[in-house]
């Protein structure tokens, strides 16, 4: 019986080393790698009175964003992150004395950008972009 008993501790002490040897195999990340979308960028803007043309300048240090969109309406400031392939951004824009927050959120491919856009709680459209060569 002190045998038995000395062999069981013995297989079970080999059992519980094991996973201590085994190696483990690296699980792939969420999401690929961050994107820089550092540039100039043509974009459209869908709307009800058809699309509107912009341009983006955005500069990506890391996840933050900085940069501003430029339409025929003006120039406008944006912040925003850029994590993995997504990208997230806000514009404050002056409506007739009332302020009002536009936030875009899309997907990068590459040179290529689509998403959508929240126009302050009054609907949603879709957006597009690509980015101008150097």
């Amino acid at each position: 019986m002190k045998y038995v008993l000395a062999f069981a501790l013995a297989c079970l002490v080999v059992v519980s080393a094991v996973p201590a040897f085994a190696q483990e195999t690296p699980k792939p990340p969420d999401k690929p790698a961050t994107v820089d979308v550092t540039g100039v960028w043509d974009m459209s803007v869908e709307t009800p009175n058809g699309p509107i043309q912009n341009v983006g300048t955005l500069k990506q240090e890391g996840e933050k964003l900085t940069g501003t969109l430029a339409s025929q309406m003006g120039e406008v400031a944006l912040e925003g992150t850029v994590i993995g392939d997504e990208i997230k951004y806000v514009i404050n824009i002056d409506m007739q004395g009332q302020q009002m927050s536009i936030a875009f959120a899309g997907k990068v491919d590459a040179d290529k950008m689509t998403g959508l856009f929240e126009f302050g709680g009054m609907g949603s459209a879709a957006w597009s972009a690509t980015k101008r060569k150097q």
